[in-house]
């Protein structure tokens, strides 16, 4: 099994790589950049425990969709998709999906 997965821009893949973390899947510019939801399909198969994903990829409707459903398809509790701020800080969110996973888990809103 795996740990940790990250999905991010060239700037958050450094730093990962820079701390040690071996599945790091790079997003560089637009022209170049896989679709992010069949990467964040293909490394949820991957068996991590873990998957970091920055939040202005996330927030791509595609993407969003993806871990919606991956959710919600998942029997047990892996993998545990997080959503990370880039360097330009945290996003305002209109919905938290770990607020969601908590809720769906124990059946209570967490606020």
């Amino acid at each position: 099994m795996n740990t940790v997965a990250v999905i991010g821009d060239p700037e958050t893949a450094t730093g990962f790589r820079l701390a040690g973390v071996n599945a790091v899947y790079e997003q560089g510019l637009e022209g170049e950049k896989e679709d992010i939801a069949r990467v964040l399909d293909r490394v949820a198969r991957e068996d991590f425990a873990i998957i970091l994903i920055t939040e202005k990829l996330a927030a791509d409707p595609r993407t969003r969709e993806k871990i919606r459903d991956i959710n919600a398809k998942k029997k047990g509790v892996r993998p545990i998709i997080l959503e990370i701020p880039d360097k330009r800080g945290p996003m305002e969110k209109e919905l938290d999906e770990i607020g969601r996973l908590i809720q769906r888990a124990v059946g209570v809103a967490v606020e």
